[in-house]
């Protein structure tokens, strides 16, 4: 009997991860340098699959055998040490438990729910500290944590490739994967780490001060800025200064204008000269628009900048202010700041104040397919289509929903 994990997300909590949880699986979220998914999956060396909402299915099945037994985890807790050993300890039967809320069970049962699972399995209490993703600001509140341990699983026993003797190297943090280009930047690893993924490129110029991580295949360009906390997925293009910021992947912020204290999803454009604010003049509590409750919800951090579902672009010079939302695939070209929640596929400019229609969407979309030979993209439709036909009603009472 083979043993697979399960990333159970399908329940009411995952909308409060949206936008980015519209998309995707709340185990396919990005923080530090993997996803959850795949920090757990390299941690306990399993197969996994996902138990997630129907609009997802067709993309992240559930896939089983019919002798398979089931590790089951919530999406949304965090890796440590100290959980992957309780975890991994688990016997058919046993629940992993936080105060009454459950992280993991075991089971053989090839019909298995959660519900009921106290009265069904053999609750143990974890005598570890939970870490978990409960909202749109722990993305990047845990990114600088999470970096410190995906750089610790997946540099061990590892060796660097050797950096150019063009760059300036304070601290000895640094971990180069093969084929990246480093040339002429300043790498300051004395306070945390500094990881550079597979084929990346690190232009002359770049100052990056750890905790940072530069995904496979991505460009930092000349004269760009990073500072702690700041995750940079697979196939992004960024510039500026970047702080405590997560890019999920396939996004561009080529350009100066500053990005702190933020979330930016997969397939992203921001333009030239952008800039978000991340404090209130009044050093008050941030506001957050919240998917789950569709009005918004005071957060406990002075500090947090802008939140972009997939596929969201915004023109040049766009201002975010304070705690922005801006949903799956907005289209933004306003000159005065940016309302604190654009929903879904809103095409919003200074004239007017409309919706993306949903054929040109997908018009761009297979544009963008053909260009970066994307090939999830052909099988994704089925859920832009159901985010746009969901998002309608929100969309029509946008006016009412800025604050």
């Amino acid at each position: 009997m083979s043993l697979t994990v399960v990333f159970f997300d399908n329940a009411h909590w995952r909308k409060r991860l949206y936008p980015f949880a519209s998309t995707r699986p709340v185990s396919n979220l990005r923080i530090g340098i993997q996803t959850i998914e795949e920090k757990w999956a390299a941690a306990l060396n399993l197969p996994f699959t996902h138990q997630t909402c129907s609009p997802l299915h067709q993309i992240y099945p559930f896939e089983s055998q019919p002798d398979d037994s089931f590790l089951v985890l919530q999406a949304n807790v965090l890796p440590s040490l100290e959980l992957i050993d309780e975890i991994s300890a688990l016997t058919p039967g046993d629940a992993l438990v936080d105060q009454g809320r459950w992280l993991a069970f075991r089971t053989d049962d090839q019909d298995w729910s959660p519900a009921h699972l106290l009265t069904r399995f053999t609750p143990i209490q974890t005598s570890a500290l939970p870490v978990w993703v409960d909202v749109l600001e722990d993305i990047f509140l845990q990114n600088k944590n999470q970096i410190l341990f995906d750089f610790n699983q997946l540099t061990k026993g590892k060796k660097t490739q050797n950096l150019d003797s063009s760059n300036r190297v304070f601290g000895e943090w640094v971990f180069v994967e093969p084929g990246a280009q480093v040339e002429g930047a300043t790498l300051n690893s004395r306070q945390g780490p500094i990881y550079i993924g597979k084929n990346a490129c690190i232009e002359e110029g770049s100052f990056l001060k750890g905790f940072v991580a530069i995904g496979e295949e991505s460009r930092v360009k000349t004269g760009a800025r990073l500072y702690p906390g700041t995750s940079i997925g697979p196939g992004c293009t960024v510039a500026g200064e970047i702080n405590q910021t997560v890019l999920w992947g396939n996004s561009q912020k080529g350009h100066e204008g500053y990005l702190g204290c933020s979330v930016i999803g997969e397939g992203c454009n921001i333009g030239a000269g952008s800039s978000n604010s991340n404090l209130k003049n009044t050093w008050s509590k941030v506001k957050l628009f919240d998917y789950h409750e569709s009005s918004f919800r005071l957060t406990a951090e002075n500090k947090c900048g802008l939140f972009m579902g997939d596929h969201a672009m915004c023109a040049i010079n766009s201002s975010f202010t304070t705690g922005t939302v801006v949903g799956v695939g907005a289209q933004i070209a306003i000159s005065k700041f940016i309302p604190k929640f654009v929903p879904d596929f809103s095409w919003m400019t200074d004239q007017s104040l409309g919706e993306y229609e949903l054929d040109r969407f997908l018009e761009m979309i297979e544009r963008k397919r053909r260009l970066t030979g994307n090939k999830k993209q052909e099988n994704i439709s089925s859920i832009w289509r159901y985010i746009w036909e969901e998002s309608k009603l929100t969309r029509a009472n946008n006016q009412h929903l800025n604050i």
